[in-house]
């Protein structure tokens, strides 16, 4: 088949998306689809465009089989609305308008976060008579507004609102990835045939339990020592409750708690790690993917830890499964969804969101149980083999891209 990718997100940026839909490409390309990838300029989370891209309108590149197609897009570092909606509204216009001009597919894979993404992609289902598979990571504007980022009355959700409606009837197929993504769209779009979940996968040739030689590299260089040590990996925004893993941090001052990532919320968590004094607190900052497997390697848990919102429930944070391929013991703070997958691989311990306390108790009884630690990685990892290959969601993939190119 002939499949074009639109998305925001791409290698050499490295966030989940990038990441996901990079491996489904390659997969796809491998199998001998002709893939395009029409995406921005690489400037994802720094706000930033890497050097490399900087001063073009267009580039073309071929990474891993896949043909990548990059337009221009307005990048900034500023974490203001403003800023956001001009990088996401120039990758709109650009996109539309590179997209006119390239070889008509069989097929549109939109992901569809961030949301104006999907106006691009109904002006080019119409100029290239091709149909659209949309890909829904996140519900928005419904998480914007759970996590308090947006007000429930405000214009952006209105609008942002009845351009989520209309993409959803505009798609032929839709492929939710967590059964919580799946009922939300099922609320706005009452047409369950129409509707696929299919969950995310991991690289399980990547992400495996890591040798003691990268272990040691790895917490010699962040200072480690022999200390248990617990990580937060990946975005810092208003999903998680940071100030629950800063508490335990502060209650345990013999463990180290190493943060890797970045975003809205990591000056407040830094500024707070610094007003609490806490000495065993570490951040690594946004760091590229190819460093994550040593990051897990030198782990001894994975930290989750949402917020009390109403679309926790339905959360299934992109770092649980890389905790799960490495055989990471996780802990955390969280329900529905993501603590049924846990306690399915028999991977972690679950306690109550927003409970400090019982968070503190739970890390601290893994790190003294060797046995128990041992017995969830090798649960966690024997679950990753079984359930997360991605071979197995590239051929789900598949069914939704011939069974809408069949019925256009």
């Amino acid at each position: 088949m002939r499949i074009t990718i639109l998305t925001q997100f791409y290698p050499p940026e490295f966030g989940a998306a990038a990441v996901r839909l990079s491996r489904l490409a390659r997969l796809l390309a491998a199998d001998g689809h002709q893939v395009t990838v029409l995406t921005g300029m690489p400037n994802y989370p720094e706000g930033v465009i890497h050097s490399a891209y900087r001063g073009k309108v267009f580039s073309q590149e071929t990474l891993d089989g896949v043909d990548v197609r990059r337009v221009w897009v307005s990048a900034s570092p500023s974490k203001r609305a403003r800023a956001r909606l001009l990088n996401q509204f120039s990758f709109l216009l650009m996109a539309a308008l590179r997209g006119t001009f390239l070889a008509r597919p069989d097929v549109f894979l939109v992901e569809s976060h961030p949301l104006p993404i999907v106006l691009a992609a109904g002006w080019l289902k119409r100029i290239k008579r091709a149909p659209i598979v949309l890909n829904v990571s996140d519900l928005w504007p419904e998480s914007a507004v759970a996590t308090g980022a947006l007000s429930a009355d405000s214009q952006m959700v209105k609008i942002a609102s009845k351009i989520e409606k209309w993409a959803y009837h505009d798609a032929a197929q839709i492929v939710s990835m967590t059964q919580g993504v799946h009922e939300g769209i099922l609320h706005v779009h009452p047409h369950p045939h129409r509707v696929t979940l299919i969950q995310n996968a991991v690289d399980l040739e990547r992400f495996k339990p890591g040798s003691t030689a990268l272990r040691c590299e790895i917490r010699e260089k962040y200072g480690i020592g022999d200390r248990f040590m617990a990580v937060h990996v990946g975005n810092m925004s208003l999903t998680y409750d940071f100030d629950i893993l800063l508490e335990t941090a502060a209650a345990l001052p013999d463990m180290a708690f190493l943060f890797a990532g970045g975003g809205s919320q990591e000056a407040d968590i830094r500024q707070n790690a610094a007003d609490r004094g806490l000495q065993n607190v570490i951040f690594a900052g946004v760091l590229p993917h190819a460093d994550m497997p040593g990051i897990w390697a030198a782990a001894d848990a994975s930290l989750i830890a949402l917020r009390d919102h109403s679309v926790a429930g339905g959360t299934l944070p992109a770092k649980m499964y890389e905790s799960l391929a490495t055989g990471t013991p996780i802990v955390a703070a969280i329900r529905g969804e993501g603590a049924a997958l846990i306690e399915q691989a028999g991977a972690g311990l679950i306690v109550p969101i927003g409970d400090a306390n019982a968070y503190t108790a739970a890390l601290q009884h893994l790190a003294s149980s060797p046995a128990l630690c041992e017995r969830l990685r090798v649960d966690a990892r024997t679950y990753a083999e079984k359930y997360l290959s991605p071979d197995q969601v590239k051929a789900r993939y598949l069914e939704q891209f011939e069974q809408a190119y069949n019925e256009r």
